[in-house]
């Protein structure tokens, strides 16, 4: 584990990392963030094989599959539920960093990171809410990018600029699609850095001291722990899913 380039990445933050020894239930939700954005990319990816991004097929296509297609309306009801689940979390992981102060230094560079991440994630889940491209889709995509018109001088001709023509139309519709592909990517490479720039000083604590004094390896204590609420999390989104 340690003595491979690649695995002695994985030693270090999952294995070996040292971990205040008192953190609580509050800090499990980073774990359940990325579980959350595992599952969305890996349902995404199913679902643009059989999704089409034009205004005529749009809706169709979604209806086809979550009748046609194999197990799609398991695999869109995960990507549905997820995503709602994916904000409780993240209310959850900020609301935590404020009430324990984690934002403090030297632990500014992760939240400053983790901020961008939740404007890029509120992005992400609008263009998401265009693609079925029912009603509730196209006048959400209207209201929401019309709120570009407030910008002064430039504010109308962004808009269309954004729209790719007069009115949401199938230019947005391509581009909305396009760039909600993209941008989980985008997330994912963030989350990294979130990780990385976290790895440099280690966690905060419920205590609020240093957690120098007290550490604990992160295997097997925290990753058993990550887990349990990781199961409660898929016996919930299960019920959801197929209930």
């Amino acid at each position: 584990l340690k003595s491979n380039s690649i695995l002695s990445l994985a030693n270090s933050y999952l294995v070996d990392s040292p971990q205040p020894s008192s953190l609580s239930y509050l800090w499990n939700f980073g774990s359940l963030l990325a579980v959350c954005l595992g599952l969305q990319i890996v349902t995404g990816v199913f679902l643009a094989m059989h999704y089409n991004p034009s205004v005529e097929l749009a809706f169709t296509s979604v209806e086809h599959i979550m009748r046609d297609v194999n197990l799609g309306w398991a695999i869109r009801y995960a990507h549905a539920n997820v995503a709602s689940f994916f904000f409780i979390f993240v209310y959850a992981h900020i609301g935590r960093g404020l009430y324990y102060g984690s934002y403090k230094s030297p632990r500014v560079l992760p939240w400053s990171i983790g901020v961008i991440i939740l404007v890029v994630m509120m992005a992400t889940a609008f263009l998401g809410y265009v693609l079925p491209y029912g009603q509730m889709s196209l006048w959400g995509a209207t209201v929401i990018t019309n709120l570009l018109s407030a910008i002064p001088y430039i504010g109308q001709d962004f808009v269309q600029l954004v729209w790719g023509g007069f009115s949401v139309s199938n230019a947005t519709l391509n581009r909305f699609f396009s760039l909600h592909y993209l941008l989980p990517f985008v997330l994912a490479a963030l989350a990294m850095l979130h990780m990385i720039t976290l790895h440099q000083h280690g966690s905060s604590n419920p205590n609020g001291i240093t957690g120098n004094v007290d550490r604990v390896p992160m295997h097997p204590y925290f990753i058993f722990k990550d887990l349990v609420t990781i199961f409660l999390f898929f016996l919930v989104l299960s019920i959801m899913i197929f209930y």
